[in-house]
């Protein structure tokens, strides 16, 4: 029987990430690989998460420069090595208690090489899952590498939720627009859409009304093609509502556990600038989001 293969990167430096976070996405890959329905429609599917542990190696003027450089170079690896040992440590015994199928391992790169390799590993893996501090400037950065760079989607959620992630798709909600990147995650979304109780396709009928609003129900109409049933909600976004806050107030309407939709982005001098709605999900992604570009 075939596996799903799971990503979930842990670095060490500049601010690892918490233990609750760690056991919620471990406790995602478990709820996801669960029988669920009627007559055991959907049989349990084998999950293998791979936790890759980061130990940043700091580079010498990269963050302090003066007198007292080699104590807070000595002072940041010891710190860096401590986090990688408690991340390891979160994962083996979060894995172990929910009997998740894992594998663990360490690397011990500086931060670009960490992220260069990070792109690397998550093209052998059907999805990363990462885990978003609001704001974090670094973790953007990465997920942005991620999202563009290694042709696989992500699986994005709070780090501190305001409500409790799900552990498990039972609604999944399609943010669509008509794009060629919401297209590729409706598709790299297919296997939970299949599994989920209810899938519902939302447009903002204000934003991008030709591309999206005309479409949905075809999209709709191709879903059920292949035996997924989906509701259409054409919603009228007003100019006192951001992208950000729209989908926030439409995930928690419906009490949404997977939210899918495109990333957007074009690259320049080799930096990408995101579309508003990729940015504000990064930001504050509101439930567990599905992202592909």
């Amino acid at each position: 029987m075939a596996a799903r293969d799971l990503l979930l990167p842990l670095l060490s430096y500049p601010l690892p990430l918490s233990t609750d976070a760690i056991e919620r996405a471990v406790r995602l890959a478990r709820g996801l690989s669960q029988a669920h329905g009627p007559d055991g429609r959907f049989p349990e599917i084998p999950t293998r998460v791979t936790g890759l542990v980061y130990e940043i190696e700091l580079e010498a003027g990269l963050y302090f420069e003066g007198a007292d450089f080699g104590s807070f170079l000595d002072q940041e690896t010891r710190k860096s090595a401590l986090n990688a040992d408690r991340l390891t440590a979160a994962f083996e015994a979060a894995a172990t208690h929910h009997n998740v199928r894992h594998v663990c391992r360490r690397e011990r790169r500086t931060v670009d090489a960490a992220a260069r390799h990070l792109v690397d590993e998550a093209r052998l893996h059907q999805a990363t899952i990462l885990p978003m501090r609001r704001d974090d400037i670094n973790q953007q950065d990465l997920a942005v590498r991620l999202l563009f760079g290694s042709g696989r989607p992500m699986l994005i959620g709070p780090e501190s939720p305001a409500r409790q992630p799900a552990s498990a798709f039972g609604t999944v909600a399609v943010a669509w627009d008509g794009s060629r990147s919401a297209t590729r995650a409706v598709a790299d979304a297919m296997p939970f859409l299949r599994r989920a109780a209810a899938v519902r396709i939302f447009t903002a009928t204000d934003d991008k009304p030709a591309a999206a609003e005309a479409r949905a129900d075809d999209l709709a109409a191709h879903l059920a093609l292949q035996g997924v049933t989906a509701s259409v909600d054409a919603i009228r976004k007003t100019d006192a509502h951001s992208i950000g806050s729209f989908m926030e107030s439409y995930v928690a309407a419906h009490q949404v556990d997977l939210l899918v939709m495109g990333a957007y982005g074009h690259s320049r001098l080799r930096e990408f600038l995101l579309g508003g709605a990729t940015r504000a999900i990064l930001m504050n992604p509101p439930c567990w989001v599905l992202l592909s570009h």
